[in-house]
């Protein structure tokens, strides 16, 4: 994984697409026969039916925490996966497009009366997902391959890769990212398989792609240093870090989308539980050898647990957390000030909610997470919802991308 230098010049805003390779083919099968299956019918199933206000736009009923409401911002969005509020009140939208062809797209969601108007700003992007605010004021969005800043003061933006060289493809090649306290840049780094089956025979051999000097399965950390972001491992048994989050006290936590299935005729509905993890500089979290507080897989050697960090706190089995943020913001309803949101897109039945995790005054989780949204499940009144990304904006409304039927919700306090 290589980082390019942070230069003036700009990469084409609209690329053109690439034959389909035989690679692409193969990845967009495992893509789509695992938890992003779903995502391929994101427009089948009945339209919302609105009912009422929230937050300005169309109000849907969904299983709400007291307090608060659903607003359907805007529909018709294709894969929508990463969201950010900017400050003038747009929201920005990645459009994933195709799992099979670079046909994502850069979305720009202004508020007009009653609504938002949907308007592309970029067009050819390569599997995006990812998109945060810089410390430097500008957009960062992440392609399965790279990172890009994209300059809105332009019309059309501009793009200037940042970090390049990315692995693109195997089981997960999207990609989180988030800035900490100092400006570094923290990626995910997805395993390329579900629990690196494709390891050499014969078994009980260490895994290759998380313990080599270049893992997969692992957030790695790229800082500014003489005008190039230079990377290099932060954490690794990490199967799929899509979850990321800075917590007010600096330290970085990820919700991790575990193994779809055990050896030895485990049920595959309750094992392996994803996890919450605090991620420590240097740390390996177990990946493919332990699962859950130190289940070990006996297909690899050697048999210690302890040897891997363990989780803060369970999630439910393939609930697949994709989106989290500190709800911090002054605006934020005292009660859940402070809670870790996270968004579960997961297929089976502990997925499609959003739930909340409070942490004590010494920075640790509850024992217990709150159910924020439910209710998601395919019904006459709504389609089956399965939430993405999630971020807070200044008035401490929630934005949500839904990336199966389309959809970007808005969770908010203020009903009108």
């Amino acid at each position: 994984m290589s980082a390019s230098a942070v230069r003036p010049d700009v990469a084409p805003a609209i690329r053109p697409l690439r034959p389909l390779r035989p690679f692409r083919l193969l990845a967009l099968a495992i893509a789509l026969a695992g938890a992003s299956a779903g995502d391929a019918h994101a427009t089948r199933g009945s339209r919302y039916v609105t009912t009422g206000r929230c937050a300005g736009v169309p109000g849907v009923q969904l299983k709400v925490a007291k307090g608060f409401c659903v607003g359907l911002a805007a529909s018709g969005l294709g894969l929508p996966r990463g969201v950010l509020p900017l400050a003038d009140g747009r929201v920005l939208v990645t459009d994933l497009g195709r799992w099979d062809a670079p046909a994502g797209r850069l979305l720009l969601l202004s508020p007009r009366p009653g609504g938002y108007e949907v308007r592309p700003l970029l067009k050819g992007l390569d599997r995006p997902h990812g998109l945060q605010a810089g410390p430097d004021g500008q957009v960062y969005l992440a392609e399965a391959g790279r990172i890009l800043r994209v300059n809105l003061e332009r019309t059309p933006p501009t793009v200037t890769p940042v970090i390049t060289g990315l692995p693109a493809e195997g089981r997960h090649p999207l990609k989180q990212f988030v800035f900490g306290p100092d400006g570094a840049i923290h990626v995910n780094v997805g395993a390329s398989t579900d629990h690196c089956e494709d390891a050499p025979a014969p078994r009980g051999m260490r895994c290759p792609e998380a313990e080599r000097d270049t893992p997969g399965a692992a957030i790695w950390r790229y800082a500014l240093v003489d005008g190039r972001w230079v990377g290099k491992p932060y954490a690794r048994g990490l199967r799929n870090a899509m979850a990321l989050a800075f917590a007010p006290d600096g330290s970085l936590w990820q919700a991790e989308n575990s193994r779809d299935t055990l050896p030895g005729g485990v049920d595959s509905e309750t094992l392996p539980h994803d996890e919450l993890n605090r991620i420590r500089p240097g740390a390996h979290y177990g990946w493919p050898y332990c699962t859950d507080m130190g289940r070990f897989d006996p297909a690899f050697a050697p048999g210690d647990c302890s040897r891997h960090a363990k989780p803060e706190r369970l999630l439910p089995a393939h609930s697949a957390p994709l989106g989290m943020v500190f709800y911090t913001h002054a605006a934020a309803p005292d009660a859940w000030r402070g809670s870790l949101v996270i968004g579960l897109h997961g297929y089976r039945r502990q997925g499609h909610r959003i739930i909340a995790w409070r942490f004590d005054a010494s920075g640790k989780p509850a024992r217990n997470f709150t159910v924020l949204v439910d209710g998601w499940q395919a019904t006459a009144r709504h389609p089956l919802g399965a939430p993405t990304d999630i971020k807070a904006d200044t008035r401490g409304r929630l934005w949500v991308t839904a990336a199966r039927n389309g959809t970007v919700p808005v969770i908010s306090s203020d009903r009108p």
